[in-house]
């Protein structure tokens, strides 16, 4: 989900008036708050049967497809999409767009197969982490759940940023003016209700988006003025390393975006909280309905924007992450006003679940300690308040200073390549073969991977490590920059594919031949000592009946 947000470039003019945009930020928050209410009955009345505190955490076997499909939309869909979706259309044409689709929906499709066979495993978890544990055991778990935290706490700073970003360029509002009210008051509702407050939230809001897609971008199709030699091009991707950029973009993003919501314990939460096997895979089947079309969508938009520079211009767009409101920005005002209330949103629906993720993490260790229903639901929200303050705080500097916004940015990098380093290992533990100690070395052979891939490239320890930011950060893409030959970083890079594809091969292959040579020794080595002491039991026999002759005699 990688891409330019908001914060980094102030538009010229502003698109809404400031009375517009605070009404229908307050107004949908409030819309939002309302929904959480009626989730707080529920949870009330699971207090009532004395099961608030588990509901809290997990609404456990409570959601029908419906409502699953339209949180796995709603949850998965943040603003980063009206960015990132049309700026890869507009670089990678076709191969981008379908690309980008197919990359955002196979998580569900791979969660879809392996979801039940964790609960199954381990059913009164609350998220994958807890099945680590149980799998293989607490060192694991803690190495995973910091990954994940990772991820999570710098997806939901992003989203916060480009809130900020947002109410600033469509009505140049100070961007706390939308990024405290909406991280406060989703940070109160999911504080007093949990899981459920998010899941409730999640149907109005996949509601809400479904139909403001389709008209905020259905809109910019009329009136476009598209050479037919410019839509040929854009077709193909104007990217600089020509068609086959596309194609190592489509394999990057398919990798990258399935480990970093393998590590999306928001999503892992509701996997738990459906009533069953066969609505937690129709939840994923509807949520893929929505998000494939939706992500195609906003494509098409970035190449038709992309098309229509080209011809108007004769060169390719400079910003194509704003590729969106390059077509929105003539349009009506009503459209705007749909726009920016899709953003709002886009950005409460992921926020929201990103902070009952982030609680999920610690779920199962709260609820082992046998605390009442308060204290227990009481720590979890203490949690929210602890992750979101500073994530506040970060949000808001980010949009003072557009370098920690680019920082906050490839943060990604590092999450999603980390991520990418252990997911083949925790997912092997599916299957009885994988030990404790073969997981663990196939996540320590990934981080090694990642160095020595970067050293042997680039001939320095420094750059092995920058490697884990895919060279986004550090001396070497500085010094190449400095020297007039920009160094290629980030998720399209070429070296970037070339790593995906590798990472998965090394860290299974090792976490296999690790726990095979561990399982073999636990029958080697029983039956080695069988047959020691069974040689002993003979040799002892055998001197026993030596004495007795050398007695006799």
């Amino acid at each position: 989900h990688l891409s330019q947000p908001a914060a980094f470039v102030t538009m010229s003019t502003t698109m809404i008036t400031e009375g517009q945009a605070l009404g229908i930020l307050w107004g949908s928050l409030a819309v939002f708050s309302a929904v959480a209410v009626g989730a707080g009955f529920f949870v009330y009345k699971a207090g009532q049967e004395s099961k608030s505190a588990d509901f809290w955490y997990s609404a456990r076997k409570s959601q029908g497809w419906v409502s699953l499909g339209l949180s796995f939309f709603a949850s998965s869909m943040g603003a980063w999409v009206v960015f990132a979706a049309p700026e890869t259309g507009a670089n990678f044409g076709w191969w981008g767009t379908f690309g980008y689709a197919f990359a955002s929906c196979f998580p569900f499709f791979v969660m879809g197969i392996v979801g039940p066979w964790i609960r199954e495993a381990f059913p009164d978890g609350f998220c994958l982490t807890d099945w680590v544990r149980e799998r293989f055991g607490r060192a694991t778990q803690i190495y995973v759940a910091t990954i994940s935290v990772f991820y999570m706490w710098i997806y939901l700073v992003a989203e916060l940023s480009s809130m900020g970003g947002l109410i600033r360029d469509f009505a140049g509002l100070d961007p706390l003016a939308a990024l405290v009210p909406v991280s406060l008051v989703t940070m109160v509702y999911t504080m007093a209700a949990g899981l459920p407050a998010s899941i409730w939230t999640d149907r109005a809001q996949g509601i809400i988006m479904v139909v403001f897609v389709c008209i905020a971008c259905f809109a910019c199709f009329p009136n476009l003025d598209i050479r037919e030699e410019a839509w040929v091009a854009t077709q193909r991707g104007v990217a600089p390393r020509g068609p086959d950029a596309g194609l190592e973009a489509c394999v990057t993003l398919v990798l990258c975006i399935l480990a970093a919501e393998l590590m999306n314990m928001g999503t892992w939460q509701r996997v738990y909280s459906s009533k069953d096997d066969k609505n937690l895979r129709m939840g994923f089947a509807f949520g893929i309905a929505l998000i494939a079309p939706t992500m195609i969508l906003f494509g098409i938009v970035g190449m038709l924007a992309e098309a229509q520079t080209q011809t108007l211009t004769g060169e390719t767009m400079a910003l194509k992450f704003l590729a969106f409101f390059e077509l929105l920005a003539p349009l009506d005002t009503g459209i705007k006003c749909v726009t920016f209330a899709l953003g709002v949103c886009m950005v409460a629906s992921s926020v929201d679940s990103l902070q009952t993720g982030l609680v999920g993490v610690l779920s199962q260790d709260v609820a082992s300690r046998n605390l009442n229903a308060k204290m227990t639901t009481g720590v979890g929200a203490l949690f929210v308040l602890a992750a979101n303050i500073p994530a506040i705080i970060v949000a808001a500097e980010a949009q003072k200073d557009p370098e920690l916004s680019i920082s906050i940015i490839n943060l990604f990098l590092i999450a999603d390549v980390l991520a990418l380093s252990i997911i083949v290992p925790v997912f092997m533990g599916l299957y009885p073969m994988a030990t404790q100690s073969g997981c663990l070395a196939g996540c320590g052979a990934g981080v090694l991977t990642i160095m020595v891939f970067g050293w042997v490239e680039f001939g320095t320890f420094m750059a092995g490590l920058e490697m884990i930011t895919l060279m986004a950060f550090g001396s070497t893409a500085s010094n190449a920059l400095a020297a007039g030959t920009p160094l290629e970083a980030g998720l399209f890079a070429s070296r970037t594919t070339i790593l995906c594809v590798v990472l998965p091969i090394i860290t299974g292959t090792v976490t296999y031949f690790v726990s095979a040579t561990e399982r073999m020794l636990e029958v080697l080595v029983p039956m080695l000592k069988e047959r020691g002491l069974d040689q002993a039991a003979l040799a002892k026999k055998s001197d026993n009946a030596q004495v007795g002759s050398d007695t006799i005699q």
